[in-house]
């Protein structure tokens, strides 16, 4: 009896150490499926990636509209990134903020939303009406079809962060419900809100509001902002994959972690970078 207790409470601590852990996972753990695959209980949730500026006088209404849709649904189930990229998000001397980040860039290059002109954005980055990139006023109808779709894979995040360090832990699993290929990858987000700065509103007289409240801005890709790869061969069903991706906030950057959210979501890649499923914590 002494021994077993023993046994067990050593594999508590390896766990407790295992998620405490500051050493990214070269290689994710893997766990071999045993039985059938229970979809049922997993709903596929949705990324609406909403691209804007804060010259851009109709970008609120969009921000507003993207609210609206998560409150209906569910911020479990509707996660929104706020992607400040383009021209509309360059700092003036009227607006010195600079919502501007490197990965939210690399997106912006990649899809080339701001070229079309926002407010625009994509939900899941599937296509409308064979477009990728979405007009604000058909999210609802996209997140509504999508919503109602059985998801390829479920994603878990548990995670730790250090205030003193300002380091972050999170342990991600992913289960593939069905049979998966080796385009799919692991991305992790760190996002902020109810920063205060410089917006434009055509919905308001004058336009220019200066306490104006931005949520969801996207701030760091945590391991790149194509994540990395699950597996490098296709994947049975029923199959695990867990990794940890650990992240500091540099000294140098004021976010409040307390107004910060952890969002991690699964695409394919090298293919057609459609958004498989998607969760959001609070950091």
């Amino acid at each position: 009896m002494i021994r077993s207790k023993l046994i067990s409470a050593l594999l508590g601590l390896g766990v407790l150490a295992l998620v405490a852990s500051c050493d990214v996972v070269e290689k994710p753990y893997t766990e071999t499926p045993v039985g059938p695959v229970d979809t049922a209980s997993v709903k596929q949730n949705v990324l609406i990636e909403d691209y804007t500026g804060h010259t851009c006088g109709n970008c609120p209404a969009a921000a507003d509209l993207a609210k609206q849709i998560q409150s209906g649904y569910g911020a479990d189930r509707v996660i929104v990134v706020a992607v400040h990229a383009g021209s509309f998000a360059e700092p003036h001397v009227d607006y010195p903020m600079d919502l501007r980040t490197p990965d939210g860039d690399n997106l912006d290059k990649t899809f080339r939303v701001s070229r079309v002109g926002n407010p625009n954005g994509m939900v899941n980055r599937v296509t409308h009406n064979g477009k990728l990139i979405i007009g604000k006023d058909d999210w609802s109808t996209v997140t509504r079809d999508l919503l109602n779709q059985k998801p390829l894979v479920n994603v878990s995040m548990v995670h730790t962060y250090d205030s003193t360090t300002r380091t972050i832990n999170a342990v991600i699993s992913v289960k593939y419900l069905q049979a998966g290929t080796a385009d799919y990858n692991l991305v992790a987000l760190l996002t902020e809100s109810e920063i205060e700065g410089d917006q434009t509103d055509y919905r308001v007289v004058p336009s220019h509001i200066h306490n104006y409240v931005f949520e969801h801005v996207l701030r760091v890709a945590m391991n790149g902002v194509w994540g990395e790869p699950l597996s490098s061969t296709p994947v049975s069903a029923g199959t695990t994959i867990t990794k940890t991706i650990s992240y500091t906030i540099p000294s140098d950057r004021t976010w409040n972690p307390k107004k910060c959210h952890l969002v991690a979501y699964v695409h394919r890649y090298n293919t057609i970078k459609d958004v498989l499923q998607v969760v959001s914590k609070d950091l």
